[in-house]
């Protein structure tokens, strides 16, 4: 009996430790768990790395000087900006003048900027060996009034040929630009100038000034010998310009002078010439007289007929 209750005493302190150290294992795992764990939540409580950002609180249009007001220093993720292009301090930015427009909430990027020592206004934006013209335009001309700083259009000319015989036409019209960066519209560097043409007095009609605005001048930016043939389009015939879009960067084959008859799809050269149809001169054709052959066993008769009604007869060539 006493071996017995040994055996099951021996038992039951195996099964004791087997359960102490599960139970020790259990806890282990546990608590490794559960550090694992706070260790991720300190590092998602942890602030992440930031960098300082100058940012546009507002529109900034090219050619008008950066105020204090205009921009704001915010903190952004490193993989938001581009630390290589952007500023972080106000100072370096204010006075630059924007060259594109920036739009509000984006950074000021170093390449929308003309350079520090380029001034002020439209001397600012101009690209370095390019010059900037204004060309006298109306509402038509002009796009309806709705062409922006920042545009580019094409120009087309109408223009009377020095020598309107030899084109065929009183009137010829061409593109001879295309592709042309507008500067300006009247004396705006930016914004819209239609929307300024429609400022109102106190009485609420549209002032004076208003008024003259619905006809802007516009200012694009050539090459010198593109304003050349522009200055001499301009002096001698009617300038159009003809809004594109701004992604459109292709160079299209001008289809040469259009005069009004190619315009409507008349070409010259296919009109037949109503004079009659001349013939080739020569000697009067000889008048052939009627023959009849009469043959009779072996002899032949041939008989020629005159024009005055006599008869000539041959016997056998005879």
């Amino acid at each position: 009996m006493q071996r017995q209750q040994s055996g099951g005493r021996s038992r039951a302190v195996i099964f004791l430790v087997g359960s102490v150290l599960l139970a020790f294992m259990a806890a282990a795992i546990v608590f490794s768990v559960i550090s694992r764990s706070q260790k991720q939540i300190k590092e998602a409580q942890k602030p992440k790395e930031t960098i300082a950002v100058v940012v546009a609180v507002r529109d900034l249009y090219m050619g008008l000087p950066i105020a204090p007001e205009d921009v704001v220093v915010r903190y952004l993720i490193p993989e938001m900006v581009m630390r290589d292009e952007t500023f972080a301090d106000l100072e370096t930015v204010l006075g630059r003048t924007p060259r594109e427009r920036i739009l509000a909430n984006e950074a000021v990027r170093e390449e929308r900027l003309a350079s520090a020592n380029a001034g002020v206004g439209l001397n600012a934006i101009v690209t370095p060996g390019k010059r900037a013209m204004t060309v006298a335009t109306d509402t038509e001309t002009a796009v309806a009034g709705l062409l922006q700083a920042g545009n580019f259009v094409d120009v087309i000319v109408t223009i009377k040929p020095e020598d309107p015989a030899a084109v065929g036409a009183k009137y010829v019209a061409e593109t001879i630009l295309q592709d042309i960066k507008v500067l300006a519209v009247g004396s705006s560097l930016g914004g819209n100038a239609a929307k300024e043409a429609e400022s109102k007095d106190s009485k609420g009609k549209k002032s004076e000034s208003a008024s003259r605005k619905l006809k802007p001048s516009i200012t694009v930016e050539l090459a010198p010998e593109e304003a050349e043939k522009l200055a001499l389009a301009q002096s001698r015939g009617e300038i159009h310009v003809v809004l594109r879009s701004d992604i459109d960067i292709l160079q299209i084959d001008s289809q040469g002078v259009i005069t009004t008859d190619k315009l409507i799809g008349f070409d010259p050269k296919e009109v037949v010439d109503p004079s009659p149809i001349k013939r080739r001169s020569g000697p009067a054709p000889v008048a052939v007289s009627p023959k009849a052959e009469v043959i009779s066993g072996g002899q032949k008769v041939e008989v020629s007929f005159g024009a005055d009604g006599t008869t000539d007869e041959t016997t056998n060539g005879k």
